[in-house]
């Protein structure tokens, strides 16, 4: 089964605003890319308001429930990558 990257990013943005994060989430980006082996592998980027003050521990709840929601409904992408801070 695979979804549209516009329906992947949908279900993101919906996950990450119901999260207990979901006040300080302000942009959700998607794309998707290609490892070094031709596996596809799904970028997600999230621009969330005062990231500093956040420890793993409050993210990691949102991090398990996007790759939850994005396994659902697209079999390519069984894990999801956040980009490094910038």
């Amino acid at each position: 089964m695979q979804a549209e990257i516009s329906e992947i990013k949908r279900r993101i943005e919906a996950v990450s605003k119901a999260s207990a994060l979901g006040a300080r989430v302000k942009k959700v980006e998607v794309e998707t890319d290609e490892d070094g082996e031709g596996g596809a592998f799904l970028r997600v980027s999230l621009q969330l308001e005062s990231p500093e003050s956040l420890d793993w521990d409050e993210v990691e709840p949102l991090v398990r429930s996007i790759e939850e929601s994005v396994g659902a409904i697209d079999e390519r992408f069984p894990s999801v990558r956040f980009s490094d801070a910038a």
